[in-house]
């Protein structure tokens, strides 16, 4: 209990905190719990499938002889962020018989998991009324500089340039940043 590490650290065996760091066994994933429906996600639209920023002011990370590219966040002005920002489209499908109101999440992971970095990120959530065997779609606006950026080991917001995945409960829809 006097630990509050989050990150994991594997040489100790210490499997991390919350959902985007624990390593260990889970009964559930985070956000999913019981319900009497089953509900299917489907991405309907993304506005952009890559993310591309001026090469000004990059800055490099040599970690086990792999360059990896990416930009500090404070140097990013706020009009730079929001120019970016681009909506993303799911489709939520209620397969159950009863109604229930059911909370769509959506994730954010890099496909090349480095240790330090989150497992997965939660980008956006929105609760939704579905009538048994109804479809509604659900939008998310999504910032880069807000939703992909992590704070590495030194505390700094960076966005890393890579390939990285949107998830939607078992749907993933791929994203490049380009830095």
């Amino acid at each position: 209990m006097t630990d509050m590490r989050m990150r994991a650290d594997p040489s100790s065996g210490y499997p991390g905190r919350t959902y985007r760091f624990y390593t260990g066994p889970k009964v559930y994933e985070f956000g999913y719990g019981l319900s009497y429906s089953k509900y299917s996600y489907k991405f309907v639209s993304v506005a952009k499938n890559n993310i591309q920023f001026d090469q000004s002011s990059t800055h490099l990370m040599v970690e086990n002889s792999e360059t990896v590219r990416y930009k500090l966040v404070s140097e990013l002005s706020e009009e730079t962020c929001q120019s970016m920002s681009f909506s993303v489209t799911l489709g939520v499908t209620n397969h159950g018989s009863m109604m229930g109101k059911h909370p769509v999440l959506l994730f954010m992971r890099q496909t090349k998991h480095r240790h330090g970095n989150p497992i997965k990120h939660l980008v956006g959530f929105k609760s939704v009324k579905l009538d048994g065997g109804e479809r509604s779609e659900v939008r998310f606006k999504l910032n880069p500089c807000e939703h992909f950026s992590i704070a590495n080991e030194a505390g700094l917001k960076v966005i890393e340039e890579g390939s990285y995945l949107l998830l939607a409960g078992e749907e993933e829809y791929p994203l490049y940043i380009i830095i």
